[in-house]
């Protein structure tokens, strides 16, 4: 019977060494085919954008201190007025509906500062920002938003809402809370926001679903910089430029999207809170220059540019804020002197955006629907007005 020759464990451990480099070789080449080069957004192709609808003086409505914007399923839009202290009603075409709130201590009237968000079934939501009570507005039978219904948030001892970030239906709302204690603790450059679910009573459903992280103020020595407003006995200076911010997007189907900037990829949840999908985002890297910084610093005095440039990152983020609509994601992703650069990239996550465009550097983008934007222009010497705007996709 013939004899079998033993393999040495020399070879052996050499064979799979071989096979083991030439295994991450393919997966690494597979994995360099799927993200191609880093996208450059000085080289995308400009993009179409023209005003739709300005809506400003209309009927006798002149707009003072615009502040927040609701746009309903069938185009109306709700914006709150903080300078006359009154929600407005728009319909589509941007013809004024009315005044629907107004200040006072009543039923659905409105408390000194308060702040507006949409609610699944097409509710508007206002919370109440110096105490925990919400209320929820509805359409009556001629289309007109008035008070339905008060109540309370559960988080009145250990959390303080900071900002409501979207309902998936008419009895379930996410929020994004801070702890109160946060202000008294260490500086770091960010901190971090809980996001829990609620519901239509304001009782909790699930808690800290997701912790998204948000940049911090830099302080100075009150004794060295005065200023009437503190926080935990800080003074804040300012928001240093180019600091990462996670964001949250409702999409439809009760899913969302989560955007981390310090990430490669965009995340998908669904109605279950599970991860489904993820969306590359491969980014030329982006040095923050001087010309950056003298744009963004050109209004404020000596001692606070001084201040804030040490805190300023070295690199730009891919991206400074996200919106969604059915089949395409917009990034902000610089500001300058051109004004606020917009790049938009398809919901399909392919490689190379369709292009970029600019807006006014006094356009807050409030949503992005269909090929329509809709902002609040917070012009100073013009006034404040709602901004709409159609790009060619």
């Amino acid at each position: 019977m013939e004899s079998r020759r033993s393999v040495p464990t020399r070879e052996i451990s050499i064979l799979i060494g071989m096979l083991i480099f030439l295994l991450w070789m393919g997966n690494s080449a597979i994995l360099l085919a799927q993200e191609g080069d880093p996208v450059e957004y000085e080289e995308l192709p400009v993009i179409q954008a023209d005003i739709d609808k300005e809506i400003g003086d209309e009927q006798g409505y002149l707009p003072g201190r615009l502040s927040d914007l609701i746009l309903m399923s069938d185009g109306t839009l709700l914006v709150s007025d903080v300078q006359k202290k009154t929600i407005e009603q728009f319909n589509t075409e941007g013809k004024h509906m009315g005044t629907i709130a107004r200040e006072g201590r009543g039923p659905g009237e409105l408390p000194f500062i308060f702040t507006l968000a949409g609610g699944g079934n097409d509710t508007l939501i206002v919370q109440h920002s110096s105490s925990t009570q919400v209320d929820f507005f509805g359409r009556d039978s001629g289309g007109i938003y008035t008070h339905a219904r008060s109540s309370k948030t559960d988080y009145r001892e250990n959390y303080h809402p900071l900002f409501f970030v979207g309902s998936p239906s008419g009895s379930s709302y996410y929020y994004a809370i801070r702890s109160k204690t946060e202000v008294d603790t260490d500086l770091p450059e960010y901190k971090m926001d809980s996001i829990v679910m609620l519901d239509g009573f304001q009782h909790i459903i699930r808690d800290s679903l997701h912790m998204l992280k948000r940049p911090n103020y830099v302080y100075a020595d009150p004794t060295k910089y005065s200023t009437n407003i503190t926080f935990g006995g800080k003074t804040p200076v300012g928001m240093p430029p180019y600091r990462y911010q996670d964001r949250f997007r409702l999409m439809d189907d009760g899913q969302y999207l989560i955007a981390r900037p310090d990430s490669t990829a965009l995340f998908i949840y669904n109605k279950n809170h599970e991860l489904v999908r993820q969306i590359p985002l491969n980014v030329e890297s982006r040095s923050v220059q001087k010309t950056d910084l003298d744009y963004h610093f050109r209004d404020e005095p000596r001692d606070v540019r001084q201040r804030l440039k040490r805190y300023v990152p070295e690199l730009k983020p891919p991206f400074l804020n996200i919106w969604v609509s059915e089949n395409h994601i917009l990034l902000h992703t610089d500001n300058s002197r051109n004004g606020k650069e917009m790049v938009v990239l398809t919901m399909k996550g392919e490689p190379e955006p369709i292009g970029k465009f600019y807006l006014s550097e006094f356009d807050d983008i409030r949503y992005f629907r269909g090929n329509r934007i809709y902002t609040l222009y917070k012009n100073p010497e013009r006034g404040h007005s709602i901004m709409v705007y159609s790009i060619d996709l």
